[in-house]
């Protein structure tokens, strides 16, 4: 991330901000998530993927209009190479009163959330659903381990039977017992 400096070059278009799984101390999978609050022009994002699409380093530029999905946003993503790993940065321009379910607005409350043992529990479940090839949604391996006690991949493959989810979840974490 520190190469393409996303938090500082998008400064210009808006406010951003760091969410998901780096945020929370979370990451498994070399993913970056940022939310962009400012006005909805398609040629913000573009500057910015253009001038970074010119470092050999980067390999993937992808763009995606949901202005009239449920996201009400536009996406870009970029994958770049650092020291051969590819890392992906996932970018969504949201207006800036943007009414949804805000990623950024997890951020306080999941950090606050978190224990030793629930955080330890989200990376083992987490580990283990990469190191098997199985796709999730972290959103739900927080919802099962911060609100109904999920401890390990046995216990969230039983609570998916349940309670997984699809789409855009307006959800926060249960205050720390």
């Amino acid at each position: 991330m520190n190469a393409l400096q996303p938090l500082k070059q998008w400064k210009q278009f808006g406010v951003p901000e760091l969410c998901g799984a780096m945020s929370y101390g979370l990451l498994v999978a070399p993913d970056i998530d940022i939310e962009i609050y400012g006005a909805l022009r398609v040629e913000s994002g573009f500057a910015l993927v253009s001038a970074w699409a010119q470092d050999p380093a980067v390999d993937r530029v992808l763009f995606l209009n949901a202005v009239n999905e449920p996201d009400a946003g536009l996406g870009w993503e970029v994958r770049y190479r650092v020291h051969g790993m590819p890392w992906t940065v996932q970018m969504w321009l949201l207006p800036a009163d943007y009414d949804g379910p805000r990623s950024a607005d997890l951020v306080e409350p999941m950090r606050a959330a978190l224990s030793p043992h629930t955080r330890s529990a989200i990376l083992s479940i987490k580990e283990s659903l990469v190191a098997r090839g199985t796709g999730y949604r972290s959103i739900d391996v927080y919802r099962a381990v911060l609100d109904d006690g999920v401890n390990d991949v046995e216990e969230y493959d039983q609570w998916c039977r349940s309670y997984s989810s699809t789409g855009l979840l307006n959800w926060r974490p249960l205050p720390r017992r």
